[in-house]
């Protein structure tokens, strides 16, 4: 049987299950708990912005040379691990609050095999001319509508918490198939991998 493992993935390993009511409790009420993320929020969007040209900027690394510097490659990465822990603190699949940058001991981990060199040239260039996102559309089309449900489960989460104390297993094993499909599809566009990502929230 082939593998079909993929080469971008992320994991919350579930824990004792217990989870604070006290920041439940600011889920509940309007997504108060998000306050606690402003700084995180805010640092991550001006991030956005300028990993936008450094992905860029690795397109045409990988048109010339075949792959992408360490510095790039690392530079996308950061992003990836750093949104990836700011998400499961927010689902509560874990009540370790989000460290700025990387951080190896988080219980939220990205792990990102390297790309085959040379990567595609094609792809490349589809990315050079920002197609590439335009081939991600299909994903990014369901992930939008998923989002909204994810809001909602996220809120039903927090409610689950202050009744039990605990995050459910089936929300917490859907957190992390929502944002393990989200951050294939972002590494996708990234040319962290040219394994185009499958329609799946499993792994």
């Amino acid at each position: 049987m082939a593998d079909q493992t993929h080469p971008i993935d992320f994991i919350v390993p579930v824990d004792d299950g217990y989870r604070d009511r006290g920041l439940a409790t600011l889920g509940v009420v309007l997504f108060a708990k998000t306050l606690l993320l402003i700084p995180h929020i805010f640092l991550l969007a001006a991030y956005f912005i300028m990993v936008q040209f450094v992905v860029w900027l690795g397109y045409w690394y990988i048109l010339i040379q075949g792959g992408k510097p360490f510095w790039v490659e690392n530079l996308e990465i950061i992003f990836l691990e750093w949104a990836s822990r700011v998400f499961a603190w927010f689902t509560s699949t874990t009540d370790v609050f989000p460290t700025f940058g990387t951080d190896e001991n988080h219980p939220a981990q990205v792990t990102v095999v390297e790309a085959p060199e040379p990567q595609s040239r094609w792809l490349a260039i589809a990315g050079i001319l920002l197609i590439r996102p335009l081939m991600a559309l299909p994903h990014l089309f369901v992930l939008g509508w998923l989002t909204l449900g994810t809001l909602a489960a996220a809120w039903l989460g927090y409610l689950m918490i202050l009744i039990n104390g605990n995050l459910p297993l089936a929300l917490h094993f859907y957190f992390v198939g929502f944002h393990r499909w989200w951050a294939r599809t972002w590494a996708w566009i990234a040319a962290l991998t040219d394994e185009y990502p499958p329609f799946t929230l499993k792994s």
